[in-house]
């Protein structure tokens, strides 16, 4: 799909705040990218910084190749023009916020899709994939053509695509939005990861609603420290108060979950920003929150409760199982009725989501014998995961996880804490080595283990077998950690693997299903 908007004059640059070299008054630009092996004549190249790279050493590249426009961060400006490789005649654009400045030109190349759509984002550790995906099918069961764009991939509709990403790249997350006004969608509800903020992909995205679920330690790796990682999922915000400052009726609110030191800071931090829309703190523990969950009741056919919101009591009912899916369904209601539907509306709509794929999804065997798969990958979902299998059943629980390699490792020996607290036998297993040696990874979780009921199989599918032939009836088997994924990556290798395939496909074998 061609961007729209191909006539990129003075004015326009100038507005969006780049500082212009090697062109008078206007440039053609029929394409973009930020890959300098897509660029050829009239592709506009955007050289982001990446983890481990910088967009600077790429630009060479894309001049030789013709690029209709160079955008750089300002930073590099001297070193550039001063490069014997850089002809005056060549279009450069340099801009002293570049995350910013990219984010804007991109939307605007694209015909800025989110001036139409009325966008949602959820940021958090956990339940971001679920809260944005149920208020999706909500919105849709509302009759309000909506699109889903996160861990799962895209869907617009019954349209689904996968993108490898939560939040994708800023020029595929703006071509998908455009496509999802291009097919009638009104809504938009997108996840938006911490690596996503702190990267700028979600820079020129107009947010009217947004919603964080909570903050536990994950990410380490890349954020270093949890004041760095709390400050990428604050970002969200921020673009929600420099929206609103512009035009004030465009920021329709933000709801905060506060059950946890991170979330009742951010909502302080909101509140004294004096905005102009409003800002609602949820909770299951504090009655003091602008809304409150209570009375829960906890079968599994499903959940519900009566969330209490300004002095007024809404009973919800959901097939999700999980005190935690209560909550994520609450801030599904508020945001529907911060956009504005009924109270009755949004009750029915939010009755009517499903299951998330590979969100503590339920496989029933015989004589009550229970697997859930779950993506739970920090210790605090993995913590929620089987405390609500402990809730779900009077007999065991076994909980069956591992840790990804090349990825945080300060967490590894925390979930086999959590897990040893909160299940009554664990098995450690792979789950994405990668490069890492597979043992070592368990090693260093087995120094968090604080009971002697564990089993180490290293193999995956051998030890969902081994689960399995343990399993007795009214027990539970938890299979956290890559809930929808079908794939695992060990050493240079990805090969198909799915939990729930794998663990169907056992219990026939075992006869228990």
């Amino acid at each position: 799909m061609k961007p729209i908007n191909t006539d990129f004059t003075r004015a326009i640059w100038e507005f969006l705040g780049w500082e212009a070299y090697g062109v008078s008054d206007r440039v053609e630009i029929k394409e973009i990218t930020q890959d300098s092996r897509e660029v050829k004549r009239g592709v506009a190249f955007f050289a982001y910084d990446g983890h481990n790279v910088r967009g600077k050493d790429f630009i060479w590249d894309a001049l030789a190749k013709h690029a209709a426009a160079i955008f750089i961060d300002r930073d590099y400006k001297a070193e550039i023009l001063a490069d014997e490789r850089y002809k005056s005649d060549q279009p450069i654009f340099f801009s002293p916020d570049f995350l910013r400045g990219a984010g804007r030109t991109i939307s605007f190349l694209l015909g800025e899709p989110t001036r139409y759509l009325t966008t949602v984002g959820v940021t958090g550790t956990n339940g971001k994939t679920t809260v944005a995906h149920s208020l999706f099918q909500a919105l849709n069961h509302l009759n309000k053509a909506s699109m889903y764009i996160g861990t799962l991939g895209m869907e617009i509709t019954k349209h689904k695509i996968t993108t490898g990403m939560t939040t994708p790249d800023a020029i595929t997350s703006q071509r998908m939005l455009a496509q999802g006004l291009k097919q009638k969608a009104l809504y938009a509800c997108l996840e938006t990861s911490s690596h996503g903020l702190a990267q700028g992909r979600l820079e020129g995205i107009n947010f009217q609603i947004g919603i964080f679920t909570n903050l536990t330690q994950d990410h380490l790796d890349y954020h270093h420290n949890m004041e760095s990682y709390y400050r990428a999922k604050r970002r969200l915000f921020e673009y929600m108060l420099f929206s609103s400052r512009k035009a004030p009726e465009s920021v329709k609110g933000a709801i905060i979950c506060i059950d946890d030191d991170y979330g009742r800071r951010l909502y302080q931090w909101l509140k004294n920003q004096n905005p102009s829309f409003p800002v609602i703190s949820l909770s299951l523990n504090e009655k003091s929150a602008d809304a409150h969950v209570t009375d829960v009741q906890a079968t599994f056919e499903g959940y519900s409760c009566t969330l209490v919101v300004a002095q007024k009591s809404y009973f919800i009912k959901t097939q999700l199982l999980g005190r935690f899916n209560l909550m994520n369904l609450s801030s599904c209601f508020l945001a529907l009725l911060c956009l504005g539907f009924s109270t009755s509306d949004a009750l029915a709509a939010i009755q009517k989501v499903e299951p998330v794929p590979g969100r503590f999804e339920v496989l029933r065997g015989k004589e009550q014998r229970t697997v859930i798969v779950d993506y739970a990958h920090s210790p605090d979902a993995l913590t929620k995961v089987l405390e609500t299998a402990q809730e779900l059943t009077p007999a065991r629980v076994i909980g069956l996880f591992g840790c990804g390699g090349d990825r945080d490792k300060e967490k590894r020996p925390q979930m086999a804490e959590v897990a040893s607290m909160h299940a009554d036998l664990c098995i450690l297993t792979n789950d994405n080595p990668r490069s890492e040696d597979p043992k070592t990874i368990i090693e260093e979780m087995r120094k968090g283990l604080k009971t002697a009921r564990y089993l180490v199989i290293t193999d995956r599918e051998k030890a969902i077998r081994a689960g399995l032939q343990i399993l007795g009836p009214r027990q539970v088997l938890v299979i956290a950690g890559k809930g929808h994924e079908d794939y695992q990556v060990i050493g240079n290798r990805t090969t198909y693997f799915s939990d729930r395939e794998v663990a169907l496909k056992l219990m026939g074998v075992l006869k228990i299903r």
